[in-house]
Order: C-alpha cells, then sequence, then structure tokens
C-alpha cells in the first residue's frame, strides 16, 4: 500500500475488529474518518453496513471525500475506495466488481474478502458468497497467515446457505475450536442445527459455557436469537421470551439486526398463541427512526410488521410508501428487490399485523419465490413463510 503507516495500522486495527466481530470496532470509525482517503473509504464501508441514516449521510460524505483524493494511490487502493462510494450509493453490483478485483489480486486481503462476501450474503448471492470463499482456500492453505481459522467459519456458514450441511458442521466445529470466540463459526454451527431441526443440540450449542457470548453486545444477540428459535420450536416459548429480554432485546436499540430478530421472535411467539404484552410497542420509537430513511429492504419489511402489531397503520402506511417511492428508482439494486419481492413482503406483513388474513396471503404468495432476493438466511427468511402459512390457514385456504 501507498497510504502512510499510521494510516495503514488504523485499517489494520479496524479490519481485526470487523472480522472478529469485536465492539471495539466502534471508537475506530472517527481515527479512520480523520485519516486519509483510504481510511475514509474504509470508515464508510464500516458505516454503511449499519444501515442506520444519519451513518449513511456520514458513509456518503466520506466516501466522496476519498473519491475526491485518489492522487497517489496505488491500483489496489483506488479500487477499494471506487467500491465504497459505489457501495454507499446502492449501487451492489459495481461494488462486488471492485471488490473482486481486489481480491483476485491481492487473495489474503481478509477485509475485503470478509466485505465481499457479506455484501453477497446480504444480497441474497448464496452461490457466489461459497465460492469467493473457496477460491482464496489454495492461498490461505499451509500458511502462517492471522486469523486463518475465521475462513472455516465463513465457509461452514456459505456451505450451510447453500444446503451443504454435512459439510458445513465440522468446518463451523473447527472453526470454534481454533478460536472459541469466533461468533460467525459459532453463528454457521447453529445455522446447520436450526435447518436439520435439532433443536435441543441448537437450544445447548448457544446456552453452554461460551466466551463468545460473555459480556457481548451486537452480533451477541443474534445467536440469542437462534437459541431462541430452537426454544420456541420446543414449545419452550417463555424461556424464548425471557431470552427476548435478557439478551435479544433489552434496551431501545436501533440497530436494524436488532430490531429484525426482535420482531422476528416475537411474530413466532404469537403464531403459537403466546401474550408477549407491551413488547411490540417497545419497539416504534426505535423503528420510526428510518422513517423517510431507507437503505435496507430485509430490514424495512420487518420494520413494517413491528409498527403494525404495534397498531402504528398511519406509520405503517408512511413507510411503504416510502418504500414505493424508492423502488421507482433505476439506479439501485435496492429499489429492483423492492420491485421483485419487497413490497409485495411489506404490504404482506402490514396486512398480517391487522390479521387480514386474505389479503396478507395475495401479497406474500406471489412473490414467494423472490423472496431470496431480500437477503438474510433462510432462517431469518422463514418468518415471511410463517406468516404466510399462517395467514393462509387463518383464512380458511
Amino acid at each position: 500500500m501507498t497510504a502512510p503507516a499510521d494510516e495503514v495500522a488504523l485499517i489494520e486495527g479496524a479490519a481485526v475488529d470487523y472480522l472478529t466481530m469485536s465492539p471495539a470496532i466502534a471508537a475506530r470509525l472517527e481515527p479512520l474518518a480523520a485519516s486519509g482517503p483510504l481510511a475514509r473509504a474504509v470508515a464508510a464501508q464500516l458505516l454503511a453496513q449499519t444501515h442506520k441514516p444519519a451513518l449513511m449521510n456520514r458513509a456518503r460524505q466520506l466516501a466522496d471525500d476519498a473519491q475526491s483524493a485518489t492522487g497517489g494511490l496505488s491500483p489496489r487502493e483506488r479500487h477499494l475506495v471506487e467500491a465504497s462510494w459505489h457501495w454507499t450509493r446502492g449501487d451492489i453490483d459495481r461494488t462486488l466488481a471492485a471488490l473482486d478485483t481486489v481480491v483476485a489480486e491481492h487473495p489474503t486481503d481478509l477485509h475485503t474478502i470478509r466485505s465481499r462476501y457479506l455484501l453477497q450474503f446480504s444480497t441474497g448471492r448464496l452461490p457466489a458468497m461459497l465460492a469467493g470463499v473457496q477460491a482464496v482456500r489454495p492461498v490461505w492453505t499451509g500458511a502462517e497467515l492471522p486469523l486463518a481459522s475465521y475462513l472455516d467459519g465463513m465457509e461452514s456458514f456459505a456451505l450451510e446457505e447453500n444446503g451443504r450441511y454435512d459439510e458445513a458442521e465440522p468446518l463451523g466445529r473447527r472453526g470454534v475450536e481454533a478460536d472459541p470466540g469466533d461468533l460467525w463459526a459459532i453463528h454457521a454451527v447453529a445455522h446447520v442445527l436450526e435447518m436439520e431441526q435439532r433443536r435441543e443440540e441448537g437450544a445447548a450449542w448457544i446456552g453452554r459455557d461460551n466466551p463468545g457470548l460473555d459480556g457481548r453486545a451486537g452480533f451477541a444477540g443474534h445467536l440469542w436469537w437462534h437459541q431462541a428459535l430452537a426454544l420456541w420450536a420446543l414449545g419452550r416459548h417463555h424461556e424464548a421470551l425471557d431470552s427476548f429480554d435478557r439478551h435479544i432485546y433489552p434496551g431501545g436499540s436501533e440497530e436494524g439486526l436488532d430490531l429484525t430478530n426482535a420482531i422476528a421472535l416475537l411474530a413466532r411467539l404469537e403464531a403459537a398463541g403466546l401474550d408477549v404484552g407491551p413488547r411490540w410497542e417497545r419497539l416504534v420509537a426505535p423503528s420510526l427512526v428510518r422513517l423517510g430513511q431507507h437503505s435496507n429492504p430485509f430490514n424495512d419489511t420487518h420494520l413494517v410488521l413491528g409498527l403494525s402489531r404495534a397498531g402504528r397503520h398511519d406509520e405503517v402506511a408512511e413507510m411503504l410508501a416510502g418504500m414505493t417511492a424508492w423502488s421507482s428508482r433505476d439506479d439501485d439494486h435496492a429499489a429492483d428487490v423492492l420491485r421483485r419481492a419487497g413490497l409485495g413482503v411489506a404490504r404482506g406483513l402490514a396486512a398480517y399485523g391487522r390479521g387480514r388474513w386474505r389479503e396478507a396471503t395475495a401479497q406474500l404468495a406471489p412473490v414467494a419465490d423472490q423472496w431470496w432476493r431480500l437477503g438474510g438466511s433462510h432462517a431469518q427468511r422463514h418468518l415471511y413463510r410463517l406468516a404466510l402459512e399462517t395467514a393462509r390457514a387463518r383464512s380458511g385456504e
């Protein structure tokens, strides 16, 4: 790299925190933003993945700053700046093309490998997610490279999402054995257990003495969500609700993953006949932050359901209007996803939240073969299937 040594050190520190899902990464953002163009591009990329309205605006500004100061950067660095700029504009194809170029020439750049991998996952490109990890494997095999075990968790989850459970599980367990704090490898094994309906094992896997979850916020809450899915399927509904309060949504987080976890679990518990009390109302204020500020169709479909269940139907209408306006853009990947699937899902979940079963079915069913475009895992998108099947049953179809 041509970037100064102090800037490279900042980027490398952020790369480690990003890969290991350390909460310390939040403290990295301002130093990155105050550094050179490459560091600002990295900060922009990290902020773009939060899908928080204010942070998205900051990400675009940083990407603009970086793009205007690329003189003297190496080709690799210019591609990384270019990727961040396209990412903050919603041009996923150009973002991935730039990241592909970097990985092809620098297959040990684990930060870029991870960035590409998560972007492929969040946009439903599951075969590409797996192929991308497997393509760099030969370079890493037998090499003394730091954090090499994290590729096990990445490949494990990619195999699982592509339905190859027998191959996925041992790789994920190997990743956890190498680093018990590797949350993504823990997560990969949890997904295999979920998809194979090994509920008791799934509940025990997250509930065991687990240093990866001790005192950790953020992604750790999603792992507790996986345990709650197992408890829900086992009929241990009150335990799942207790986990909601203690681990999954204990506060007023505005994080998209926290909100989608919360909404999906409450919907499952209600479908099983459990009264969840005032918990829907707790999700209203954090959800309303996104009115008029759209960046992730998968998140928005969940927010519509949460607001509908809380009885905030005017805000649901406003959210749907914003999504409809967003779908009219012709230069945005998310807009295409909304046209193909997202609007149908959102309208269906809005109707489901009001108990309008036939309307929910009429909206959800025609786009069922396109749900994958919204991203998220099979386990996360099961909410859509649950809503459709419940609506069909309750409407008498």
